[in-house]
């Protein structure tokens, strides 16, 4: 079955956490407040600093604040900054020459429509929305 990676699960907590804290938040924090591996989470979050999407500050009171409005960050571009490729719901979709299947396949089509809707979604679905419709907050 279709399942999140664990380093989208961590950007999308880490990201929700900054949302709603609107300041510089620490690793540290953030790794303890979902009780999350801190060095796996490091490294999801300097993918995302990379990205544009969090800015990393330095020194004793560092951490990572969000570059955006929640608003304006989809799901979408999330997914994509800590993943290395959008590998989509079928393999006949970014790779037709490799499914043994592919001449005689009748679920192409309609699994193709399925993956674009899928997508239309995570286009479509800001963190705004994700930070809005969680229960309260974990604090730290």
């Amino acid at each position: 079955m279709l399942r999140l990676s664990r380093r989208i699960e961590y950007a999308l907590l880490a990201l929700q956490y900054l949302a709603r804290r609107r300041r510089v938040s620490s690793v540290r924090e953030i790794a303890h407040v979902y009780h999350l591996s801190p060095e796996f989470l490091a490294k999801v979050l300097q993918q995302l600093c990379r990205a544009g999407i969090v800015h990393a500050q330095h020194g004793v009171r560092g951490g990572y604040v969000l570059l955006h409005p929640p608003q304006s960050l989809t799901l979408a571009t999330i997914i994509e900054a800590v993943e290395d490729s959008w590998t989509g719901l079928v393999e006949c979709r970014t790779e037709p020459n490799q499914c043994v299947l592919f001449p005689h396949c009748t679920i192409r089509r309609p699994l193709s429509v399925l993956e674009d809707r899928f997508r239309a979604v995570l286009e479509s679905t800001t963190l705004a929305e994700l930070v809005e419709h969680t229960e309260a907050q974990p604090t730290a």
